[in-house]
């Protein structure tokens, strides 16, 4: 089936930016931070304002739109859901478990070899100048990870580590470059680092290894790590929780599907597409102009592959979403749903006024209206 879930507006681009958006230096330590990529300055866009609210109406429906005025709905409660259509596989569960745990994900430690050039090492250290030690200059315990060769430090501070095995202690010894700027020690007094001679005490944890590992989704570790969240307390109702969210998307997606066959659209007003059109490229634009990178780089490291492949995939995706956008306005017409201040107030707290200057008012209220018609579509089928 195929996957209608489709939500181009201003905040739907989520871009992984990669290390080479920043140095893998750990800052104000012995680490140097490097910053790599292609632009030049004047690649680089300025920040644009961006009005989220300007095509939304005070209801949170587009505006000068009646979306029933285009479209002719079916019926769309009570449909008939294909059971088969929407259990999930144990592939799927087991795909979704792994998911879930990525965030707890860790990989294997080595630790009965002696360190080599390239290899990914766990340290800890703690540095000095003629003695003293300064700001900055440890890991306090917390240990921090590095890949010689590739981790930006100091002199040849991580080249050291190479033949010492996991367990050891031992100094490395380095030269701060002469630009270097000062610290301070315990007492806020000030060690200058330019130039100076430092010795890092430094021990090897472990190198990592190249398996990936996951915890067991056990009782225990649910109750500790997942309850909070999800409510869970057990594995068994972890698992279950997991096998409801993919039969819900689904169904959510079997009646995207259940709604353009079936709903009788006459015409896709263009200002719809306009607007995420602009909003989805001001977006981008005000991203890369964060990270001081060009559009094209900012494509290019986010898997677009180029400003072009990204446009192109932008432009053949406007039109679904566009219409989609039209199915959904023209059910919360028919609903008479409604969403107020006070309900945005309760729901997001204290976030509500840093929304609402950064969204505004009628840009969440869309935003909350979509929500309602996804939640109905999935509660009446």
């Amino acid at each position: 089936m195929k996957s209608k879930m489709i939500r181009l507006g201003a905040a739907a681009l989520a871009l992984t930016m990669t290390a080479a958006l920043a140095g893998c230096g750990t800052a104000g330590t012995s680490g140097s931070a490097s910053t790599s990529g292609s632009a030049t300055s004047e690649d680089v866009p300025e920040m644009v304002e961006i009005d989220y609210s300007k095509y939304i109406d005070e209801n949170g429906f587009w505006k000068d739109i009646h979306a029933l005025d285009y479209v002719t709905l079916p019926e769309y409660k009570g449909v008939e859901v294909p059971a088969e259509e929407i259990e999930p596989t144990e592939e799927e569960i087991e795909s979704n478990r792994q998911s879930l745990l990525n965030q707890w994900a860790y990989y294997d430690e080595v630790t009965d070899r002696a360190v080599e050039d390239g290899d990914t090492v766990n340290i800890d250290y703690v540095g000095s100048v003629d003695g003293v030690e300064f700001t900055g200059g440890n890991t306090g315990g917390a240990g921090t990870t590095v890949t010689i060769g590739v981790t930006s430090y100091i002199d040849d501070f991580l080249e050291q580590l190479i033949g010492h095995k996991p367990g050891e202690t031992f100094d490395v010894n380095v030269t701060f470059p002469d630009d270097y700027n000062d610290s301070t020690d315990a007492d806020g007094n000030t060690v200058v680092l330019a130039g100076k001679d430092a010795v890092f005490t430094t021990t090897i944890n472990y190198i990592q290894g190249d398996e990936l590992l996951y915890p067991e989704m056990d009782d225990a570790f649910v109750a500790e790590n997942l309850q909070s969240t999800y409510g869970w307390t057990t594995a068994a109702e972890a698992n279950e929780g997991i096998a409801t969210a993919i039969r819900n998307s689904k169904k959510y997606n079997y009646m995207l599907d259940y709604l353009e066959t079936n709903a009788k659209i006459t015409e896709v007003p263009e200002a719809i597409s306009e607007y995420m059109r602009e909003a989805q490229l001001a977006a981008v634009n005000n991203q890369a102009a964060s990270y001081g990178i060009s559009v094209d780089t900012l494509m290019m490291l986010s898997g677009y592959g180029s400003e072009d492949e990204y446009l192109a995939m932008l432009e053949e995706q406007l039109p679904e979403a566009a219409k989609f956008s039209l199915l959904r306005q023209a059910i919360a017409e028919q609903e008479g749903m409604t969403v107020t201040e006070e309900e945005l107030q309760e729901m997001l707290g204290d976030s509500y006024d840093g929304y609402v200057e950064t969204y505004g008012l009628n840009y969440i209220k869309q935003d909350v209206m979509i929500g309602k018609v996804d939640q109905l579509l999935l509660d009446e089928n």
